[in-house]
């Protein structure tokens, strides 16, 4: 097919229609047709842009380059459903296929609307995150607030109570009134944009945010919430890493307020993601989990690329970690940080003096920043064990909680607040000694 073909066909794409079409009934029921389509313009697109530099103009490119995240993700989960040719592209097809963690939540559209892929500054991304932070919270509590009036036709299968969704909405209150002073966002719309070029700029943010990240598998409402959970948390994490990686530099430089600084923007942002997570943890029944579960298949946060880049950052990569990120597709380029020229954090905590007027103030902001997020992290595995029965291995392969299980006490700072050996050593205790969920039809849960 002719450059100029592929061009038109992708811009003259229905996004509209495309969007309707997942909310209707649910990504998993997306005709196949339309998504064989998106397959085949993802192919074409991709040889466009590789071999064709000088055939577009700048503005084109720029509506391309978004229309390729779209597609890309359709193209990944059609491996699902059925093989396309993928036109002998080696280099540019490459990566796990499937219902894999990045297609099911279109992590490469929420990065773009974030702007972390533009070399921006810690500063710039961190106010760009607290944008899309209170875009995303406010969008959910819109949506839920429509549901409770039985007023949103979309993802309204399989509700929660009465008693979940009150407090729901109580949360989620109280996180959007703690962010009215964030900057904001442009409203959206009332309906999607049936133009690639709609969503681009500072608008367009706010389309890609509300209208192209978020597309469950299935039409039941709790999918629903967790795919937003997920948004909310990969938001944090990517402001959290950029204020680190900040912080990082400005130790190795000796500018130590400055570091402070970062590390301290960080733990304010790790402190929003706990109450975020509380949201879904307070909220979110056993069953309802478990409702829909199987339809994410490996879509697992394991292959989560912000946590584990942030996690690098922090404390290095643990030995014991070095074989389950060489079997991620999505992550093994991360073990390029097993290097003597790489610190993280940790490492560079432990080259200054603890006690002088310049480093209390490091000392104290990481010490907050690694607080939280062990309490992030505890929390993470009590999900894990309160949604997973028992011996329920993760979707990522991992053996799930008992895997969580054996890594959250590898920190910076001990209870006492001294700095931790490198690296904490890991033990997985065994299988009966485990700390157990509750029976999933405990009326606890």
């Amino acid at each position: 097919m002719k450059t100029s073909t592929i061009v038109k066909t992708v811009l003259d794409f229905d996004v509209a229609e495309y969007v309707n079409a997942v909310r209707a009934g649910g990504r998993r029921q997306l005709d196949p047709a339309l998504r064989g389509r998106m397959a085949d313009l993802y192919i074409d697109l991709c040889g466009v842009l590789t071999e064709a530099p000088g055939s577009i103009d700048t503005g084109e490119r720029r509506v391309l380059r978004l229309a390729e995240l779209a597609l890309q993700s359709e193209w990944k989960l059609a491996a699902t459903t059925e093989p396309h040719d993928e036109r002998d592209r080696p280099g540019v097809l490459e990566g796990p296929r499937g219902t894999r963690y990045q297609p099911y939540s279109n992590v490469r559209l929420l990065n773009h609307a974030l702007g972390t892929q533009k070399h921006s500054s810690d500063a710039c991304i961190e106010r760009q995150c607290r944008q899309a932070l209170r875009f995303l919270v406010g969008s959910w509590l819109g949506w839920e607030e429509r549901t409770l009036r039985g007023q949103e036709p979309w993802a309204h299968l399989d509700l929660p109570t009465a008693r979940d969704a009150g407090e729901r909405l109580s949360r989620l209150s109280a996180l959007d009134d703690a962010m009215a002073a964030w900057p904001r966002l442009p409203a959206a719309g009332a309906a999607p944009a049936s133009r690639w070029e709609d969503y681009l700029g500072e608008a367009g943010r706010s389309r890609i945010l509300e209208y192209l990240i978020n597309m469950p598998q299935t039409r039941k409402h709790e999918e629903n919430v967790f795919l937003r959970l997920i948004h909310l948390t990969e938001v944090t994490t990517s402001g959290i890493l950029a204020r680190t990686v900040a912080g990082n530099a400005w130790l190795e430089s000796g500018a130590y307020a400055e570091a402070a600084r970062c590390l301290e923007r960080a733990a304010e942002l790790a402190v929003m993601q706990f109450d975020i997570m509380l949201v879904l943890r307070r909220t979110m029944s056993v069953d309802s989990f478990l409702g829909f579960r199987n339809d994410t298949e490996n879509a697992s946060a394991i292959q989560m690329t912000s946590a584990q880049t942030l996690h690098i950052h922090l404390l290095g990569i643990h030995p014991a970690k070095v074989e389950a990120l060489g079997e991620m597709q999505e992550n093994a380029f991360l073990l390029l940080y097993v290097n003597r020229h790489f610190r993280p954090l940790r490492s560079l905590l432990q080259e200054l003096p603890q006690d002088t007027d310049e480093t209390r103030p490091v000392f104290a902001a990481a010490r907050a920043l690694d607080e939280i997020l062990f309490r992030w992290r505890r929390l993470h595995i009590g999900l894990a064990h309160r949604y997973l029965p028992k011996e329920t291995m993760g979707s990522g392969g991992t053996s799930g909680a008992p895997y969580l299980s054996g890594f959250y006490h590898d920190r910076i700072f001990d209870p006492e607040g001294e700095l931790f050996p490198h690296p904490v050593p890991v033990s997985m205790p065994p299988l009966d000694e485990r700390v157990r969920a509750r029976s999933v039809f405990s009326p606890f849960n």
